[in-house]
């Protein structure tokens, strides 16, 4: 059934004709990408499963959260669990696992062995320009942590004239945004300016407020013809009550009521960035990065919340973890023209000092209505974590491009890293202090191959994570731990013609040495390098210009996630699918855009069923909901409408059952939003 809407539609696409025109272009091999090899190259020539979100689709979208724009792409699911926090899967199941790297303008936005799930809160929606994901690992370029895939934030450029607007959009679900830009282009260079105020109150789901003030500024600059460069700052203040999940019962009842009633994430974030660049020559350009990043998170959790012997008193926690990172990125390019090829050399250095305060809180829970009604600190000491950690990350890397023939390239990389992690425990008991240290190189080998209207690549690449500061330093004794390691190899193809752009990668995508927490003789439980996974997928998109008015997207991805070799809570679940890994996942969407000042869209979004216990015997059924969308634009003004989960289906972000615990709270099932009606009006007051 999954297959048969699709073509259904599909076909009855192909009978309609329209006589309207509209300014429609499939150039995505001609497409200039940054993130596939840290330069900028054409689609054409990256042996990569790589995909572009372009301004004009960004802009289209009016995209309150940034899961609006990635579920458009094949192969990508980032399921929101309330208030822009979020997971992710990339040829990943479903996870808050550290297998993910986020980029801004090709920098990290945090640093590795700090991984938040939640990192992309830390990214000024008001100031996307363009979004680039990189599918499949890329650590011989980017390092650790890029093992499902890169997404990469491009900023907004100085514009090529004045330009100041402003924005603004409300919904039925108590969203308010309010967001202003400016940009100045100047002789020597230019400023940019992007700001974005966020409210929430009163939502259709039970205690789910949010705030969110966010500034972006950009001053590029041109000392001479060869020194140029830019800096930027950006800074983000987030407040959000967590929402957390709801067990079964609750689902079952279709119960928009949490169970909390204090929880919450508290994210300062700030990031400052200087680049520099040289032109030696007009083959060789030597580009320095110097970034600050100062990070806190105060949180009381819902995921620490945890039973007792007495069903209305519960553990929990309130922790503040806090890092100040100083990070230098610096590359050399030529373009060696007597062989056809580019060479660039590349070193990297993070240091990072970190710290952790947790304490312990009593909760008291109210059994007749199933809501967690107030802590308190115990009468005793109530600290449980004080440490410091500093983190050393040194990396150099090299990639060497070159065209064996007019339609043949080769691309190869290779980066190594040394990381070390400096504990120091603040208090007399706990994990002792202690210094670890991780290497690591990672290569990748790729082949691309062209004509005038099609082509393909061959990829296989590595990737690694070293353990993350909180799989190493939670327990009473350090565990002897390896990065996880994962090979993938890919092929690739593309076909275009003026009205039809087709594409699709398959791949297979083995982790080892994946850490996993293994019951000890001695009944202490204590994370091993003991897991192994294999994941088999093929991604596929097709944009099809029926007529001069009409388009058809559909990005989608077929992938199998199995356990090798992994055993958990003395389980073994050799060759089980694992959790939480939807084998379809699809985002199809028809656009209008005739020559009027109007454009509209329809979007079904349609995620198969997945396993929701490692050993297979539990199964949510999957979703699929409807997105319309609709702009007219008219003088200096642009107003819409959108429509998002029309259908106002009920249903799961994310659902999980830890099989070891009986009962209803053994389910948690992140609710998705309802049916929500936004409309905004953005002004162009310079434009």
């Amino acid at each position: 059934m999954r297959w048969f809407l699709p073509l259904l539609l599909l076909a009855s696409l192909l009978s309609f004709e329209t006589a309207i025109g509209q300014d429609s272009s499939f150039s995505n091999l001609e497409t200039v990408i940054i993130s596939a090899n840290k330069l900028k190259e054409k689609r054409i020539s990256s042996p990569v499963a790589i995909s572009v979100l372009s301004p004009k689709i960004i802009e289209e979208a009016k995209a309150q959260r940034i899961d609006y724009l990635l579920n458009k792409v094949s192969g990508v699911y980032m399921p929101s669990i309330g208030n822009e926090q979020h997971m992710m899967a990339i040829r990943q199941p479903i996870s808050l696992k550290g297998l993910y790297l986020f980029l801004e303008d090709g920098m990290p936005i945090r640093t590795s062995g700090l991984y938040s799930s939640n990192a992309l809160i830390e990214i000024n929606t008001s100031n996307i320009h363009s979004i680039e994901i990189l599918k499949g690992p890329a650590s011989a370029l980017y390092g650790a942590e890029a093992i499902g895939g890169v997404v990469n934030f491009l900023s907004t450029p100085i514009p090529n004239s004045q330009l100041f607007n402003i924005s603004s959009q409300l919904s039925n679900g108590g969203f308010k945004k309010l967001e202003a830009n400016y940009g100045l282009p100047t002789s020597i260079g230019g400023w940019m300016i992007s700001g974005a105020l966020t409210d929430q109150k009163n939502g259709p789901l039970d205690y789910s407020d949010y705030s969110k003030k966010t500034i972006s500024i950009r001053r590029d600059f041109k000392i001479n013809p060869k020194w140029t460069g830019f800096q930027s700052l950006n800074y983000i203040d987030y407040h959000t009550q967590m929402i957390g999940s709801v067990d079964s019962l609750h689902f079952a009842q279709k119960s928009l009521i949490s169970q909390q009633s204090f929880t919450y994430r508290q994210i300062n974030a700030l990031r400052f960035r200087q680049n520099l660049a040289y032109q030696w020559n007009e083959n060789s350009t030597t580009t320095l990065n110097l970034m600050y990043r100062n990070n806190t998170m105060d949180q009381n959790p819902t995921y620490s919340i945890a039973s007792t012997s007495n069903p209305s008193k519960f553990k929990g926690q309130v922790n503040s973890n806090h890092f100040d990172a100083y990070v230098l990125d610096m590359q050399h390019q030529w373009n060696l023209k007597a062989i056809k090829s580019k060479l660039m050399l590349g070193g990297y250095w993070d240091n990072t000092q970190q710290n952790l305060i947790a304490h312990y809180i009593d909760i008291l829970k109210d059994t007749a209505i199933g809501k967690y009604t107030k802590y308190s600190y115990p009468v005793v000491d109530s600290l449980i974590t004080s440490y410091t950690t500093q983190i050393n990350n040194k990396a150099i890397y090299i990639n060497f491009i070159a065209n064996l023939s007019k339609s043949l390239h080769w691309n190869m990389a290779l980066r190594y890293d040394d990381f070390e992690y400096l504990f120091n425990n603040q208090l007399k008991y706990g994990t002792p202090s202690s210094n670890n240290h991780f290497n690591n190189w990672a290569p990748k080998l790729g082949f691309t191959y062209h004509q005038k209207n099609w082509g393909g690549y061959f990829n296989y690449s590595e990737g690694f994570v070293p353990p993350q500061i909180t799989e190493i330093y939670n327990t009473v004794r350090v565990p002897y731990l390896l990065p996880q390691l994962f090979k993938n190899i890919e092929l690739g193809a593309w076909y275009q013609v003026p009205n039809l752009y087709a594409e699709f990668s398959i791949y297979q995508l083995n982790g080892n040495n994946e850490i996993i927490s293994v019951r000890q003789t001695d009944g202490v439980n204590l994370n091993q390098n003991s897991g192994s996974t294999k994941h088999l997928g093929i991604e596929y998109q097709i944009k099809y210009k029926i007529n001069n008015a009409l388009e058809w997207h559909w990005n989608a991805s077929n992938a199998k996630h199995n356990y090798i070799h992994t055993q958990i809570k003395g389980v073994t679940v050799d060759g089980n699918q694992m959790t939480a890994a939807p084998s379809y996942f699809s985002n199809m969407a028809l656009y209008w855009k005739p020559k009027l000042p109007i454009h509209a869209s329809i979007e079904w979004q349609d995620q198969s069923a997945y396993y929701m216990d490692e050993t297979n015997a539990t199964k949510y059924p999957g979703f699929s909901i409807f997105n319309i969308r609709a702009g007219f634009s008219f003088k200096k003004s642009e107003i819409w409408l959108n429509l998002l989960n029309a259908g106002n289906t009920y249903y799961s972000t994310m659902a999980t059952k830890n099989f070891s615990v009986k009962g209803n709270t053994a389910y948690a099932y992140y609710i998705g939003d309802p049916r929500t009606v936004t409309i905004g009006w953005k002004w162009f007051i310079i434009d």
